[in-house]
């Protein structure tokens, strides 16, 4: 399913939104990784797997495995449900297990869709996957607004590394501190491809 949806949705949104990648090589070849990105729109994860030189497995709300249908498609994609207002133990057992296999996981920062990004509001889930899994975290900005024939960039910024912390009890502060250090970086990114 994921194959077929690149290889079918891909030409016709490259075609209306001019996806172009940006640094493509920042994101390892292999091993577990974490893609965490800005969010604006529901097209985001879609633009981002066409663009990811690697398949994606992403983390997404809930409500999207409501229907059979909606189920059935996002189980195919490599969907992992989460509830945004009390996130269980499942979702983080089924990510770290994700990661390391050794595969990418995306995840958006603020867990819910934002025009602008606000440094001071994010979820610290990104730090105590990339601690627990020891993997690396690659920032991503998407330009938001999806303009029908515009230009949608998508720009991976350099793998940032937390070994300092694995193997550690690592507190809530800390977590955030890793969360904070994540979004200044994906700010840095919208900064540069703005200016």
């Amino acid at each position: 399913m994921y194959k077929f949806v690149k290889t079918v949705g891909g030409p016709f949104y490259r075609l209306i939104f001019r996806l172009k990648p940006v640094n493509k090589r920042n994101v390892p070849k292999t091993g577990g990784v974490i893609l965490c990105a800005n969010h604006s729109s529901n097209h985001d994860i879609v633009a981002l797997a066409l663009v990811c030189p690697r398949n994606l497995r992403f983390l997404a709300k809930k409500e999207l495995w409501q229907s059979k249908l909606g189920s059935k498609f996002f189980n195919a994609m490599g969907g992992i449900p989460v509830d945004r207002d009390n996130p269980g133990m499942d979702s983080f057992r089924r990510s770290i297990e994700v990661l390391k296999d050794g595969d990418a996981l995306a995840i958006f920062l603020q867990g819910t869709r934002r025009q602008e990004i606000d440094t001071g509001d994010f979820k610290s889930g990104v730090a105590l996957f990339a601690v627990k899994a020891k993997v690396p975290v690659v920032p991503v900005y998407i330009t938001p607004g999806y303009k029908a024939f515009g230009r949608t960039t998508v720009t991976f910024g350099e793998p940032i590394s937390f070994e300092e912390y694995h193997d550690t009890k690592v507190r809530s502060e800390q977590l955030n501190e890793i969360a904070q250090q994540v979004m200044d970086a994906i700010e840095g990114l919208r900064v540069k491809s703005e200016g």
